[in-house]
C-alpha cells in the first residue's frame, strides 16, 4: 500500500551530496554501479559542465533516479547538487512497490538484458502468472484430436422416431461429460447402464442392458448421429488408432509468432521430487486415459497404460525411473477392473518387480476399482460374471463372488475425485504444497523471461533481414 504525502507538487532545491542516500533496491534491479570507464567519463563531464539533469530523491533523501550521476558526482568531488524531491517517502512503500517506483523513473535509461528482465519481474502478478502457466499446461494436455473425414457411398439407416429416446439419453451423457472429451463408445455404454433407456420407445421390453446386442445397437446409433452432425466427430475418439500430423508454416514471421506463443509453455516442475518415495501409476485400460491423465499430470505422476497385464518393457521403464530418482521405495498406484484378472494385476506387478528386477522396497496400492468403492457407490450389477476360463477365477470368486465390475462403470467426475483423494492420502501433502509454492515463483520468472525475449525479437526487422 502506497501512502502519498500531503504535498501536491515536487520540490526543486540544492542539497549537499552527502545528505542523499542510494536506494538499496536499485542494485537489485539494475546491479551495483562500478567505477568503470563510463563512470569516469561521466565524472569528467560533470567537472566540465556540471550535472545537467537533477537527481530525483524522496522526502527522506533516498535516490529514485540518478544513481550513476550520484556516484560520478562523488568521484568528481562535487559537494552540492540540484535535486527534485518527490512528495513521497521510501518508508511509505513495501519493497515491491518501491522497486516499481524506481523502474518508473528509470524508464528511459539504457538497459541490458538482465536489467530488462528484472523490470519485467516487477510487472507480473504472481497469481496471474501461475494461472497462465496452468492454463497453458491444460491447453497443451487437452489438444482436441483431429476429426476424420468419412468418404465413400455407404449409406446408413436414418435415425427413426423410435430411437429418439435412446439418442436423447446419449446426447445428454455427451453433454454432461464435455470436460472429458473425447469419449469412448464403451464409456457411453456404461453411463447408459446407470439409467437405462428403451432402445426403441414403442417396445417396452427393449430396455438397454449390458450385452453385445445392446452395445452393437449403441455403436450404430452413435455412428449415425455423428454423420448427421448431432454428435461432433471429435467427441468420440479411438485411442488405439492415433493420427500423427505435421505442422507447416506460411513463412518465417508466422513461424516465429507461433514459436513465441508456445515459448516456455511446457514447463512442469516435478512436484513429487521432495517426496520420500518414488510414485508411479499403472492404468489397465487405454480407453480411460483422457479421464485419468489430468490427475496424473496434476500430481506429476508417470502413468503406464498396461492394457491388461503390463508387458516387460513398460515394467523395465518404471524400474529405470525409480532407480534414477534415488528414492528408497517404489510405490505403485494401480487402476484396474474388479474382476479376476484386474485383481491379479497388482500381485503380478509386485512379483515381477521383486523377482525379475530385484526391487526389494516396493508397495502397491489399488486406487480403483475396489470392493469397498463398489459398495460405497452402490454400483449395480451389470449382468457380467467372472470368466471361468481365467486362471484367477477360483481365488476371485472365493473372496468376492461371481459379479464383476469394470472401471467404466464409474462416472468420470467420481473417478477423478476418488483418484485425487487416494493420491493425497499417500503423499506428504505439506512437501507437495511447498513445491507448488516454488512453481508459482517459477511462473513469474518464466513470464518475465518470455516477455523480455519476445520484446528483443520484435525489435528485429525480420522482413528486411538479408
Amino acid at each position: 500500500m502506497i501512502t502519498k504525502s500531503k504535498k501536491k507538487n515536487n520540490d526543486r532545491k540544492s542539497i549537499e551530496l552527502s545528505a542523499i542516500v542510494p536506494s538499496p533496491e536499485n542494485d537489485a534491479i539494475y546491479g551495483s554501479i562500478r567505477s568503470d570507464n563510463d563512470l569516469i567519463d561521466l565524472a569528467n563531464d560533470i567537472i566540465k559542465n556540471g550535472i545537467l539533469e537533477p537527481i530525483v530523491i524522496t522526502e527522506d533523501n533516498f535516490i529514485v533516479s540518478g544513481h550513476r550521476r550520484y556516484h560520478a558526482a562523488k568521484l568528481a568531488g562535487v559537494e552540492t547538487v540540484n535535486v527534485i524531491v518527490l512528495a513521497v517517502r521510501r518508508s511509505d512503500f513495501d519493497t515491491h512497490s518501491y522497486k516499481k517506483l524506481l523502474r518508473q523513473y528509470n524508464f528511459q535509461r539504457h538497459k541490458n538484458g538482465v536489467q530488462r528482465l528484472n523490470e519485467k519481474l516487477l510487472d507480473l502478478d504472481p497469481d496471474i502468472a501461475y494461472k497462465q502457466l496452468i492454463d497453458f499446461r491444460t491447453e497443451r494436455d487437452q489438444q482436441s484430436p483431429s476429426s476424420i473425414e468419412i468418404r465413400g457411398t455407404k449409406k446408413r439407416a436414418s435415425i427413426s422416431g423410435g430411437k429418439r429416446h435412446m439418442l436423447d439419453r446419449v446426447l445428454q451423457i455427451v453433454k454432461d461429460l464435455k470436460e472429458y472429451w473425447p469419449l469412448t463408445v464403451r464409456g457411453v455404454h456404461y453411463q447408459l447402464l446407470n439409467n437405462p433407456p428403451l432402445r426403441h420407445s414403442k417396445k417396452p421390453d427393449s430396455t438397454y442392458v449390458n450385452d453385445h446386442k445392446c452395445y452393437a445397437d449403441l455403436v450404430g446409433l452413435i455412428a449415425r448421429a455423428r454423420l448427421t452432425g448431432e454428435i461432433p466427430f471429435d467427441v468420440i475418439g479411438d485411442e488405439t488408432r492415433p493420427v500423427s500430423n505435421t505442422r507447416f508454416n506460411r513463412d518465417l514471421p508466422e513461424f516465429i509468432d507461433l514459436e513465441c506463443y508456445q515459448l516456455f509453455r511446457g514447463y512442469r516442475r516435478d512436484l513429487l521430487q521432495s517426496q520420500y518415495d518414488h510414485f508411479e501409476m499403472v492404468l489397465e485400460k487405454m480407453t480411460l486415459q483422457n479421464i485419468v491423465q489430468p490427475i496424473a499430470n496434476e500430481f506429476c505422476l508417470p502413468m503406464t497404460i498396461a492394457r491388461g497385464y503390463c508387458s516387460l518393457e513398460p515394467r523395465r521403464k518404471i524400474v529405470e525411473r525409480y532407480r534414477a530418482s534415488g528414492k528408497d521405495r517404489l510405490v505403485l498406484i494401480v487402476m484396474s477392473d474388479h474382476d479376476p484378472d484386474g485383481m491379479e494385476i497388482c500381485e503380478s506387478l509386485g512379483r515381477s518387480f521383486r523377482d525379475d528386477f530385484g526391487v526389494k522396497e516396493i508397495k502397491i496400492h489399488k486406487a480403483l476399482l475396489t470392493i469397498d468403492q463398489i459398495k460405497k457407490w452402490k454400483l449395480p450389477p451389470n449382468g457380467m460374471e467372472a470368466k471361468e476360463t481365467s486362471s484367477n477365477y477360483k481365488k476371485f470368486v472365493k473372496r468376492f463372488g461371481t459379479d464383476v465390475f469394470e472401471l467404466e462403470a464409474v462416472s468420470p467426475p467420481k473417478m477423478q475425485e476418488a483418484l485425487s483423494e487416494f493420491i493425497e492420502s499417500l503423499i506428504d501433502i505439506e512437501k507437495f504444497n511447498e513445491e507448488i509454492a516454488e512453481e508459482k515463483k517459477d511462473a513469474v520468472k518464466l513470464g518475465a523471461i518470455k516477455e523480455t525475449v519476445i520484446e528483443a525479437i520484435r525489435e528485429l526487422d525480420l522482413e528486411n533481414q538479408p
